[in-house]
């Protein structure tokens, strides 16, 4: 009885400091607000890229010296890419991953490893929306609710179009096939062609643009900082609670 009144009690300075700090934010002005959200991110990416500097600066000083060092691991290096393109398009963009593939491997073994692992993040949200039996539940805003409802309607040819024009992110094409219905088989299917065009051009174009303008450490802090606002974003905007459960 003591125990439930203290996690009750701790619930609820919680909830209570929360609101406090949602009142406070929401009396500053929206350019005040603006310039602190700027000083942040700037501070937290000069923290990211003096954190890879003193990592070791030498690798990440050039590309051709990260290539090299990603060629001394053997098997390791493009394995551990893969696992990362298989998993992270969930939370991050599919683009960025591409562009760092081609970036730290070349164009064209960043581009197979991209699109293996793109094969099988898209495999995996698939079943990760089958499998946990939210078909249902999935579109329930109007854009989404759209999108599902026009894959159900076109199938194999809607997917196929819109992973080859990559105007919509790639786990929102792929948990609306899932949820729309269609069968894997056809998913894949049109995923195995409608990514081709996006990965070949990511990776060469991307390529081509950041080995020229950005070093290593540069465009890896920029990275991190970018991967670790869009996951403050999606936990900010699902405001997960602080249950018992998670206060045991």
């Amino acid at each position: 009885m003591k125990r439930k009144g203290f996690h009750l009690g701790v619930r609820g300075r919680i909830e209570s400091t929360g609101f406090m700090i949602r009142r406070r934010v929401a009396r500053i002005s929206p350019f005040k607000r603006r310039l602190c959200l700027a000083v942040l991110m700037g501070a937290a990416f000069w923290a990211i890229l003096g954190l890879l500097r003193i990592a070791d600066s030498r690798i990440l000083s050039d590309w051709a010296v990260l290539r090299d060092a990603l060629l001394d691991l053997g098997a390791a290096g493009p394995l551990i890419f893969l696992l990362v393109v298989a998993v992270l398009p969930l939370v991050a963009p599919l683009s960025i991953l591409i562009i760092t593939g081609a970036t730290s491997f070349g164009p064209v073994h960043g581009m197979l490893l991209s699109y293996a692992g793109a094969l099988l993040n898209a495999s995996l949200t698939f079943f990760l929306v089958q499998g946990l039996g939210i078909e249902e539940k999935w579109g329930t805003e109007p854009n989404s609710a759209r999108l599902k409802d026009a894959i159900r309607r076109r199938g194999f040819h809607l997917v196929l179009l819109l992973q080859g024009l990559s105007l919509i992110p790639f786990v929102a094409i792929n948990s609306a096939a899932a949820a729309s219905g269609i069968r894997w088989k056809d998913f894949m299917g049109a995923t195995l062609l409608g990514v081709v065009p996006s990965i070949a051009i990511n990776s060469f174009l991307g390529e081509a643009v950041v080995s020229r303008i950005f070093p290593p450490d540069i465009y890896f802090a920029f990275i991190l900082l970018v991967l670790l606002a869009v996951i403050t974003a999606a936990f900010v905007r699902h405001e997960i609670p602080f249950g018992r459960k998670g206060l045991q």
